[in-house]
């Protein structure tokens, strides 16, 4: 039981580091592609700014088509985000299921435990109880002193 402990408790420390991992991994992906969007939008008003100066037509399309490929690959990344973000919640799961069991265990070798120190208490006692009942009692007739003796 307590090397299925010790196993379970690996396994829940495991789980919770890849839960961890893929955590940060989602953050800084949904950070990256917040920042895409973000430059995204600036080069786009950037891009309206130049063109209000006059600048060239094929300039002004090259520009805004830069600008919609970020925004395709920001979309393209959303999509693998909420992938990540779908493991992350798994790996949460079974962390969670992990500490439960692991947690289970915990009680039941603790429970055993107790058990066997109440075994072992008892049976403390019943040696102590036992080793009363067999002692003579001073006041109480012997097998010597029944019957007849010598006058």
């Amino acid at each position: 039981m307590a090397a299925m402990a010790r196993l379970a408790k690996v396994r829940q420390d495991t789980a919770m580091a890849k839960a961890r991992r893929l955590a940060s991994e989602f953050a800084k992906a949904k950070d990256l592609n917040e920042q895409v969007i973000q430059y995204a939008d600036q080069y786009g008003e950037a891009a309206v700014r130049v063109a209000q100066q006059g600048v060239s037509v094929a300039m002004l399309r090259d520009t805004m088509a830069f600008r919609v490929r970020l925004l395709a690959g920001a979309k393209d990344q959303e999509l693998a985000n909420a992938d990540l973000f779908k493991r992350f919640q798994e790996a949460n799961r079974d962390a969670l299921s992990a500490k439960l069991k692991s947690q289970g265990l915990d009680r039941a070798m603790e429970r055993r435990k107790r058990e066997a120190e109440r075994e072992a208490e008892q049976s403390e006692w019943q040696e102590i109880e036992d080793g009363f009942s067999h002692r003579k009692n001073p006041f109480a007739p012997s097998e010597e002193d029944a019957g007849t003796k010598d006058a």
